[in-house]
């Protein structure tokens, strides 16, 4: 992956309807049986293939909320390696943070809460995958997704 400063390359401005993006995406979460790196992949060739600015991000996804309580054993609980998109505008998607850190952690496109803090160590690109090793690995035909402009319309 290659790296990107914060400034410079960020996405521009979100241009699409976030809750639009998230029904789009949505099924795909919900059939594709990968862990947070096979998502990000899935999803950054679904938006790349219509056009939709972004990067892949890892780092750190931390729940604060139990790092101050006193009263959590943390352990991987409160801070885990992990994958994500960023679009701009501080809208995030991940559709795994939930796998980790529990049903309290956010899900799909959005903007993180105060309670979980997404600490970037790598922003840029993967090198694409062949469709056919993606449709292995969301467990449908991936190069059949619907466009988003598509998915919008109502098309689906």
């Amino acid at each position: 992956m290659e790296d990107h400063s914060l400034a410079q390359d960020c996405p521009k401005p979100l241009l699409h309807d976030f809750q639009k993006l998230q029904a789009w995406l949505e099924p795909l979460s919900d059939v594709a049986r990968v862990e947070c790196d096979g998502m990000t992949r899935l999803v950054s060739h679904l938006l790349s293939s219509n056009g939709i600015e972004h990067f892949v991000a890892s780092g750190v996804l931390v729940d604060l909320q139990r790092i101050d309580d006193p009263a959590a054993s943390c352990g991987p609980l409160c801070g885990v390696t992990h994958w994500w998109i960023e679009l701009g505008s501080s809208y995030v998607v991940d559709f795994r943070a939930r796998m980790w850190l529990g049903p309290d952690a956010q899900h799909g496109v959005f903007i993180p809460s105060a309670r979980f803090e997404y600490r970037t160590e790598r922003r840029g690109m993967l090198s694409p995958l062949p469709e056919p090793v993606l449709d292995l690995m969301a467990g449908v035909k991936v190069s059949e997704w619907p466009e988003f402009d598509a998915a919008r319309k109502g098309q689906r």
